[in-house]
């Protein structure tokens, strides 16, 4: 027959049991999953410039977690303040390449740097601008290969100064190089 004191050694072992299991759980997301997110780097700067006989404006972003990234969206919006007070009226840009089932980690075997993306619009966003309220935002939407945990970056460029006339260089180098014309 059970004991009383059986009973509560059980019970007692039980719950440590459960508590240290929540515990090690707790200490498993927190230390190890939440470093396994996207790690991206935006450019502070637009390209613009000609791309198949029209004028283009290009974005990029790199990649820089130490894993694959996968389900990568990319939004593009024109926002611009209207009528009195804080209100925002958001328009979708047209990017030609928006979705990327997956982008590679930075290897010294590619030597294409395909963990450098950009992305394009030839929407005339330089004609968009009415005033010193508007900006562009660029969202990117990206999940950790390992984790499956998602994070959003995003860039605001607040002015048509952040508009380059030029190509980014290659690479991990966020840079315009500007033309000479």
């Amino acid at each position: 027959m059970w004991t009383n004191e059986f009973f509560i050694g059980t019970l007692i072992s039980l719950l440590i049991g459960i508590i240290s299991g929540a515990f090690a759980s707790y200490v498993f997301l927190t230390l190890y999953l939440k470093r396994k997110v996207p790690n991206l780097i935006i450019a502070e700067r637009i390209s613009k410039c000609v791309f198949d006989g029209e004028t283009n404006y290009f974005f990029k972003f790199i990649n820089k977690t130490k894993s694959e990234i996968f389900d990568v969206r990319v939004e593009l919006t024109f926002h611009k303040f209207r009528g009195g007070g804080n209100n925002i009226q958001e328009i979708d840009l047209t990017l030609k390449d928006s979705y990327f089932a997956y982008i590679p980690v930075k290897s010294k075997r590619d030597v294409f740097n395909l963990h450098a993306v950009r992305v394009r619009t030839e929407d005339r966003i330089e004609d968009m601008w009415d005033n010193d309220s508007s900006y562009v935002r660029i969202t990117v939407i990206a999940k950790h290969s390992l984790s499956g945990l998602s994070k959003v970056y995003k860039m605001d460029y607040r002015s048509t100064h952040f508009i380059v006339n030029g190509e980014y260089a290659s690479g991990d180098n966020l840079n315009v190089l500007t033309n000479n014309n």
